[in-house]
């Protein structure tokens, strides 16, 4: 039995796991849409991926509810192997001239 087809199968079998093991450490995302649920009230609408360097990964989600985020949310994340190094970039607005429109008591 010839050893040469044996360390090819080995070979091309690590090479393909070798790839799996990258493909599953991208940022996915659900991943952002969950930062988004517990950190924000955005209700996410519509996730895109912004153009970004290579040391980042950028998203901007369309928000349901339009009161604190009317622009939408961007999203970075510094590591893009590691879902936590996310932040939301975007702040929330206030609108305090709708306060003048209450009655006054």
């Amino acid at each position: 039995m010839s050893r040469k087809p044996l360390l090819f199968v080995l070979a091309l079998f690590g090479v393909q796991i070798g790839g799996a093991v990258q493909a599953a450490a991208e940022i996915h995302d659900y991943m952002i849409r969950r930062l988004l649920h517990l950190k924000t009230s955005c209700g996410v609408q519509h996730l895109t991926r912004l153009e970004s360097g290579k040391a980042e990964r950028r998203f901007k989600a369309v928000c349901r509810d339009v009161n604190a985020y009317p622009d939408g949310v961007v999203v970075v994340c510094t590591d893009t192997f590691d879902d936590r190094s996310c932040m939301i970039e975007s702040t929330p607005r206030s609108f305090d001239s709708l306060e003048l429109l209450r009655p006054r008591e």
